[in-house]
């Protein structure tokens, strides 16, 4: 059981990362003339012919039952497509570390979600690991001239979704689906919910530069494919609390390319982050195996 918590908490370090490093690169994206909606859907249109192939090699049926399709579907839906539109939107009023900070109320909300309605446990290294985290992030809130009130809130919300996709996962039938297929149906519903609403908003635009082109591709094949799958492996392996816990170094990562890559600002006050938010994984890390 320690074996696999250990591989559940490598999948779940491997997947903040990946998630992290997406929101510079989609803004990349934008420069080329992407947009929110045109990422959402290329992110999970270029994702389903290769997760299919995917599955096909491990001779996985893409056939779901009728309870993993009942689950599947709200979870994506609300999930996935509504926490990648709604976190993607924020980028165009907010930067990339202040969004970043307000999703992350939602390891608050996998944590209380849990304990108010599934009788989970409220474990003192679990609260104390979220503590640092939660620190760890506030140290990378923009200027207040980038706090737009409409970026605030759509960040805000995008920690709702999200949460509610964690524990989806975690307490559906979701939890004995394969971690690709889980994966190929989210990315279904998320490109025909992101297409239908590109056409009625007007909002999709294929009008991009080639780098434009190569940076949606990239950021499908990394979040789509690879962050995704090895979230949904993670909160099998370890439960959507430690998970979301040890996800908060998404900002750790997002905030040191943003500064790659964008040349966006670090402070000290993120190098005090960067170590908050490595003592809670660190501490979630060491204790989640002790206590099985």
């Amino acid at each position: 059981m320690k074996k696999r918590l250990g591989v559940g908490i490598t999948a779940a370090i491997c997947s903040a990362l990946l998630f992290g490093i997406s929101p510079a690169i989609a803004k990349l994206a934008y420069e080329g003339g992407s947009n929110p909606v045109t990422t959402t859907f290329t992110r999970a249109l270029f994702a389903i012919p290769v997760l299919i192939i995917i599955l096909r090699l491990l001779h996985v049926p893409l056939r779901p039952s009728k309870e993993e399709l009942k689950a599947v579907l709200p979870v994506s839906f609300f999930g996935a497509f509504g926490t990648t539109i709604l976190l993607y939107s924020s980028y165009a009023y907010i930067g990339v570390g202040t969004a970043t900070v307000l999703h992350y109320v939602f390891p608050v909300l996998v944590m209380l979600g849990g304990l108010l309605f599934f009788k989970e446990k409220l474990l003192w290294w679990k609260v104390l690991a979220l503590v640092f985290g939660f620190l760890g992030v506030l140290s990378f809130i923009g200027e207040r001239g980038q706090n737009d009130p409409r970026g605030i809130l759509l960040a805000l919300l995008s920690s709702v979704t999200y949460a509610a996709l964690m524990i989806g996962i975690e307490q559906s039938a979701i939890s004995r689906m394969h971690v690709f297929k889980m994966a190929f149906y989210t990315n279904i519903i998320s490109a025909t919910a992101s297409l239908i609403y590109g056409v009625v908003t007007r909002s999709l635009q294929f009008s991009m530069t080639a780098p434009a082109w190569g940076y949606s591709l990239l950021v499908s094949m990394m979040v789509a494919i690879g962050a995704v799958s090895l979230l949904n492996f993670a909160i099998i392996r370890c439960g959507a609390s430690t998970t979301s816990i040890i996800a908060m170094l998404e900002p750790l990562t997002g905030v040191l390319f943003g500064y790659l890559l964008l040349k966006e600002q670090i402070t000290l006050m993120n190098a005090l982050g960067f170590v908050l938010i490595a003592a809670g994984v660190i501490l979630v890390s060491r204790f989640s195996k002790e206590s099985v």
